[in-house]
This record gives structure tokens, sequence and C-alpha cells, in this order.
């Protein structure tokens, strides 16, 4: 049987790819999948109308599917506390005509996590997100709109380091160390 020469090319890909998936198999790779938290119910100060708060939301399910969110803090076996949350923009450099040719977009998240007994699973923290926005006059509108989506884009980063930081092995073995009550207890049975 005779190959042609883009034959044989998609074979050799295909093996190789094939070779790719057998190695990392073998090395124990896999794709994070949900990772339960061992707190069923949570309450947030974070509004779950606004697009941060929404997704949040979406990501916390999304990691732990058996997680409800509660609307006080009276049947929350954890709270999630916004401290403070600033958006903020500087000029970084101006042109030889003093107008802004680029802008520093920053967003800062202040949080803490903390139980239905008052143990501070997560002490408030911070996360920051910065970007660089090249900025032209003559085309405002447009750079207004980039840095909505600039902005948008701090956000899912962010909502994304928070998820990861709630369902970390600290807070997990935290919140299972001294975190849930005795009513939590007689729930778990």
């Amino acid at each position: 049987m005779v190959y042609s020469t883009s034959s044989l090319r998609w074979y050799q890909a295909a093996l190789a790819a094939l070779l790719l998936c057998l190695v990392l198999a073998g090395c124990g790779f896999k794709l994070r999948g949900t990772k339960p938290l061992p707190f069923t119910t949570m309450y947030t100060n974070i509004d779950e109308n606004s697009r941060f708060g929404a997704y949040l939301r979406r990501s916390l399910r999304a990691s732990s599917p058996t997680l409800q969110f509660v609307d006080s803090t009276a049947g929350a076996q954890v709270t999630l506390s916004q401290l403070e949350r600033t958006q903020s923009q500087r000029e970084v450099s101006l042109n030889a005509q003093g107008q802004v040719e680029e802008y520093e977009l920053t967003l800062r998240l202040t949080f803490q996590l903390t139980t239905s007994s008052g143990q501070l699973l997560i002490a408030p923290s911070t996360l920051t997100a910065t970007r660089t926005l090249p900025y032209d006059e003559a085309n405002s509108q447009a750079k207004a709109q980039e840095m909505v989506t600039l902005y948008q884009d701090m956000e899912a980063q962010m909502v994304n380091q928070l998820v990861r930081r709630i369902s970390s092995d600290d807070v997990i073995n935290g919140y299972n160390q001294g975190g849930a009550t005795s009513s939590d207890a007689q729930f778990a049975r």
C-alpha cells in the first residue's frame, strides 16, 4: 500500500497525539474536576445580581455542586465577606502634548471567610489584578469599551483565584478540624 505525503503526516500527527495521551495518563495527569467543599451552605454579601457576584456563585457551584447560597448568616455554615472592592485607573505615561498614552487599571478585592462560630478560615486577604491599557484620544470610544473588557477579564481572574483559595486544602482542613458546629455535625450524620 502506498501512502501520500499528506496521509503519512496525518498518521504521524495522530500517532504523536496518541503517544502524548498515553504519557499524560501514565504520569497520573487528570483534569481538575469538582472538589466538594465540606460545608454545604454559604452566605456572602457580594451582590448576586452583579456580574462579579453571579460569576462567583456559578464558579463555586461548579466546583462544589452541593453548595447552596443562603440569604442570611443565620442559616450559613460559612460566610464569605467582601470587606472592600475597588476599581481604579491611573495615568502611567503622557505624550509630548500632555495627553494620556497609557493607563494602569487596577481591581482590588479584600475578603475573609468565617465559619458560623466565628472561626477565620481565611483571614482578611487582598487579591489584586492589574492591566495596562494603551490609550489614544482619537479612538476614545473603542478604548472605553476595551477598558470595560479588561475589567471583566480581571474580575474573571479574581473569581478563579477566590475559588481556588476557598477550595484549598488549608481551608477544608481548617473547617473539618474546628469549623463545624454541633448543629453541622448533626446534619452530617
